[in-house]
């Protein structure tokens, strides 16, 4: 099982995630958890940009307003993450990701989260790939 626990920034929980670019670059980036966001990604417009392989159209009347949709790919091997996944584009959200902290360029929402175990204390947040397996009874 593979964790990742970081230590909150301007209040947020956060994690790394990896992604690869169409012509094959990694991109590590820095995103805010959100468990309240219905949404596997969305992202400042310049990380969209870069990372989009695929158009998906419009996300109409989401909280941030219509949003455009593309499909992106993870590549985090080392937690079992090599898919593909939907990330939408937002001036909005990037810009006040990036007045909380210069390296937060967009968010993770909970399709994501869900895919692993996450959690939080006073001091950090984490999450877990594969969640642990319960023990049977």
């Amino acid at each position: 099982m593979s964790e990742q626990r970081r230590p909150y920034r301007s209040r947020r929980p956060w994690l790394e995630f990896t992604f690869l670019t169409p012509d094959g670059l990694r991109v590590d980036v820095n995103l805010v958890a959100d468990t309240g966001c219905p949404f596997d990604f969305i992202l400042c417009p310049e990380l969209y940009d870069l990372l989009v392989r695929a158009d998906l159209g419009i996300v109409p009347k989401t909280n941030f307003g219509d949003l455009p949709a593309g499909l992106v790919r993870m590549y985090m091997p080392e937690v079992g993450f090599v898919e593909s996944a939907r990330a939408l584009r937002s001036d909005l959200v990037g810009a006040v990701l990036e007045r909380e902290h210069p390296t937060f360029v967009g968010m993770v929402g909970l399709p994501i989260l869900r895919l692993g175990e996450y959690g939080g204390n006073a001091t950090d947040f984490w999450f877990r790939y594969p969640p642990p397996t319960p023990i049977a009874p």
